[in-house]
């Protein structure tokens, strides 16, 4: 301890030291200064110590951690699962900075030379041409060196894909195109300079033709589109292993309207180009039907999974029947229906070999048809408009284990209720629209439904269009019907209660076979948490609390809600724990109206894209859409 000061009576005072003091002061200051720079430098010393210490530590455990003992050949299974496409959404992510193959190689050098030698990792070139700065709140020349510059980065990542993912199959996706706002007047030498990029990252990418096992084309067609016409001039035999193709044109003009001259020159292109003729093609979607794929060269026999969007050209009421007649070997079908027209005759149904393009137009329509049979068919998808009650009745699918109908139901004895009173019975997987049905259809639909595993209500507004003269649904009241009462249930309703001599369900309970629930709402609609905790609760805990002892109901598995409302005081998860119900091996997900603007709003600005998901983890919902093949998988 420092020795007493001959100065403490004077410190913290307003004392003025003498002549003698003052030079005594100097003295003290002086010698404790000393001890001061002494102790610094020992410090200094210490603390060089102590970081060379550090340091050895430091690096030392470096080698100690887990991750270096991993072989490489699970590392890279890691990596691989980090990308999106590998995930059970099945999404693609575009070229970028934020691309999990470039982050992951930039972690440190052992994890660079893995990602550089898994070509797996760079095989899926996802590429979104951007459109040109409004020049209206920029300059035009400003507008374009931004563009251009994304364009070439956009082609320099393409050719990094394309080396590193060696000689592996490559998905490529390729949506866009040279879309110039008509108040522009972009220079012809500005145009010029945009069609050369443009031809450089497509003939990138239809150089390595002979590797493409997917290929997604969602183009614009405009004036200045002449380099993405490469994608229709490409052979057959240049394609020798394309499995699965998606394509959606979209024709545009600097001055709003499309050139019939392309649209001809185009179509033609479709109708004869290589990629419908691949001799490999399997799976087929295209997103509008500019003319009927009954005129498109394709080898419909061996064609397995089709998804056909809206027509663009003059109806024809036998086509979707003339179509499933070719294809007999589909396990999966989307087809999209236009407004019903009047149609009264039908002329009987052909030998599948027999049809051809020129009598696939039968006079008329479904009464005379033969059952048409599709022995491996398990999923049938229903878009626009309700289909024919015909359409139905000519089916003969017995496999069928997956139907969305996500279309509105006018009537009660129409197509989508035949589909489902036909097949009902056979089907595990059911996905529909609340808003197209009324109370009593849904509640009929349901009634159908005896051994389905997986319910999905989805309102999907893009589809269809709202009947608000109709009431809408009340889920709360379809919710009351698929949850199971018990005899033992007590007075005021509680769920799993003790007391009753009978564990058995009273009264009607739909679909006792479910598993797994969904919902995703974009608009308010009738449903509660409060009915939708005891559906959840009465499912899940059963009689006496006893999961063994209900014969007749399934115990739910998975359920994930998107509520359009605020999220509550009390969430659907704290109201179960507080009724006692066990959710340890349960998937429970519950989002509301503000989490999925803010799980939306950090992604964009994250990675500068918007993802129109319901939420990242939401996965279970969000494949629902019309499908397009990617590895095996179906996305929005």
């Amino acid at each position: 301890m420092p020795s007493a000061s001959p100065f403490s009576q004077h410190l913290h005072t307003n004392h003025v030291p003498s002549g003698i003091e003052l030079n005594h002061l100097r003295c003290l200051v002086d010698e404790r200064q000393k001890l001061v720079d002494a102790l610094d430098r020992e410090i200094k010393a210490l603390t060089k110590r102590r970081d060379e210490h550090a340091k050895f530590v430091k690096e030392h455990s470096a080698l100690l951690s887990p991750i270096r003992r991993v072989p490489n050949d699970i590392l890279s299974l890691i990596f691989l699962a980090c990308l999106p496409h590998n995930s059970p959404a099945r999404r693609l992510t575009k070229l970028s900075g934020y691309h999990p193959a470039l982050v992951v190689s930039h972690v440190c050098h052992r994890w660079r030379e893995l990602s550089f030698n898994t070509p797996l990792l760079w095989n899926v070139i996802d590429i979104h041409i951007p459109r040109p700065l409004d020049p209206r709140e920029y300059r035009i020349d400003d507008a374009m060196a931004q563009w251009e510059g994304q364009m070439q980065a956009i082609y320099e990542m393409t050719q990094l894909w394309i080396s590193r993912s060696a000689s592996c199959p490559l998905t490529v996706s390729f949506s866009g195109g040279l879309s110039f706002t008509h108040y522009a007047n972009f220079a012809d030498k500005t145009i010029s300079t945009s069609r050369e990029k443009m031809s450089c990252i497509v003939d990138a990418i239809c150089d390595v033709s002979n590797r493409w096992k997917s290929v997604y084309l969602s183009v614009e067609m405009g004036d200045h589109d002449l380099a993405i016409t490469r994608f229709f001039r490409i052979p057959s035999d240049d394609v020798p292993i394309l499995d699965n193709l998606l394509v959606n044109i979209f024709f545009t003009s600097p001055n709003g309207w499309a050139q019939s001259s392309l649209q001809q020159s185009v179509l033609g292109m479709t109708m004869g180009g290589g990629l419908i003729k691949a001799p490999s093609l399997r799976r087929l979607a295209v997103g509008r039907l500019w003319v009927s794929p009954l005129l498109l060269p394709v080898n419909w026999s061996q064609i397995t999974e089709i998804s056909l969007g809206p027509r663009a050209y003059p109806p024809d009421p036998s086509f979707p029947l003339s179509l499933l007649a070719l294809c007999l070997n589909l396990t999966r079908c989307s087809l999209t229906f236009e407004a019903p027209s009047p149609i009264t005759t039908l002329g009987p149904i052909m030998n599948p070999a027999a049809i051809s393009l020129g009598n696939a137009h039968p006079q008329g329509v479904a009464a005379n048809w033969s059952p048409l049979l599709l022995p491996r068919l398990r999923t049938l998808e229903i878009w626009g408009a309700e289909p024919p009650v015909w359409f139905a009745k000519c089916l003969d699918l017995p496999s069928l284990r997956e139907l969305f109908l996500i279309c509105p139901v006018l009537q009660d004895q129409g197509g989508a209720i035949e589909l489902v009173r036909k097949f009902g019975e056979g089907l595990t997987h059911v996905t529909l629209d609340p808003w197209c049905l009324t109370e009593s259809r849904m509640l009929h639909v349901l009634g159908q439904l005896p051994n389905v595993v997986s319910l999905r209500l989805v309102d999907d507004t893009f589809w269809h269009q709202r009947r608000w003269q109709d009431p809408p649904v009340m889920l709360d009241s379809v919710l009351e019907k698929l949850t199971p009462r018990y005899r033992h249930d007590d007075e005021n309703g509680d769920v799993g209660g003790g007391g009753g001599s009978s564990n058995g369900v009273y009264g009607a309970c739909l679909c006792p076979a479910l598993e797994k629930f969904g919902c995703r709402f974009s608009s308010n609609v009738g449903f509660t948490e409060e009915a939708f905790v005891r559906f959840i609760a009465s499912r899940r805990k059963g009689p006496r609390g006893s999961l063994s002892s209900r014969p007749n109901v399934s115990q739910l598995s998975s359920v994930v809600v998107a509520f359009p409302s605020r999220k509550p005081d009390k969430t659907v998860r704290e109201a179960l724990e507080e009724m006692d119900v066990n959710l340890e091996d349960m998937v429970l997900i519950t989002t509301y109206k503000a989490q999925v603007r803010a799980q939306v709003m950090s992604r964009m600005m994250a990675q500068d894209e918007l993802d129109f998901g319901i939420c990242n983890h939401d996965d279970y919902l969000s494949t629902v859409g019309p499908f397009k093949p990617t590895l095996g998988g179906w996305v929005l």
